[in-house]
């Protein structure tokens, strides 16, 4: 069955990159430019996910995601912005994530992040079970790789990513049910970062993981540190697989 996806976008150079997108994965994209358009469309055809631009000319989506509930009521909702101001960017992202918005993409966005949205949608429209979604933040391939196997062998679905500022930039976490998180890296650092998660995000389940830091910082003190910032576990550096998914089940399960 063909997988169709609603595009309400008023610039037509994005919606045309966006389609590109939506028909290399297998969807099939139909572009409305006006709100009224896009409702009108709604009443006429059945659609599986919905691609909305936050402000289409005078209007702003977000006070109409009722209307588009109602008339696609089982089709996930992909709100959509850009900007000049990072601010100004964070602060709408965060008011469609209130909104009650499935999923939120920052402009321009690539493919890969657009195949985990439609992946989710195909999964649930299927009637398939949801995978559980975990991220893997460490600066190391290596590190990433062991726990990216280990998860996906669990059955997880699994994004990565090797610093908090890619986390941050590339993935929606408000949709990830685990956080992996090394404590010391590069840039942002662990400890930034996952006090970060929990305030913005705190139904998110955040794991730390530490080797420790040469001989100035042993393991057990890292990760004794990372609970009290608000890691819902710990993990040793290096990790059996084994061990990684009984602490993540037990995390999920008291979830």
């Amino acid at each position: 069955m063909e997988r169709t996806a609603l595009i309400l976008e008023d610039s037509r150079i994005q919606a045309q990159i966006i389609s590109k997108m939506i028909e290399g994965l297998g969807w099939a994209p139909i572009h409305f430019e006006t709100m009224r358009d896009a409702s009108e469309g709604l009443t006429q055809m059945a659609v599986h996910a919905l691609f909305l631009d936050v402000f289409v000319g005078q209007h702003n989506t977000l006070l109409h995601l009722d209307r588009f509930r109602k008339l696609a009521p089982s089709a996930p909702i992909v709100l959509m912005t850009a900007g000049s101001s990072k601010d100004a960017i964070e602060e709408t992202l965060t008011q469609a994530r209130r909104s009650g918005a499935d999923f939120v993409l920052r402009k321009p966005f690539n493919e890969i992040l657009l195949k985990d949205i439609l992946t989710t949608a195909e999964s649930n429209l299927s009637g398939g079970k949801r995978k559980r979604h975990v991220l893997v933040i460490d600066d190391s391939r290596t590190v990433r790789m062991i726990a990216a196997r280990a998860f996906e062998s669990g059955g997880y679905r699994v994004s990565q990513a090797e610093s908090m500022e890619q986390a941050f930039a590339d993935i929606d976490i408000a949709h990830v049910d685990v956080v992996l998180c090394d404590v010391f890296m590069p840039g942002m650092g662990g400890f930034a970062g996952m006090r970060t998660i929990k305030t913005t995000w705190p139904k998110v389940r955040i794991i730390s993981m530490s080797g420790g830091l040469e001989a100035k910082v042993s393991e057990q003190d890292a990760l004794n540190a990372t609970r009290r910032i608000g890691a819902d576990a710990q993990i040793r550096k290096p990790f059996e697989a084994e061990d990684l998914l009984q602490v993540t089940a037990a995390l999920l399960d008291a979830a």
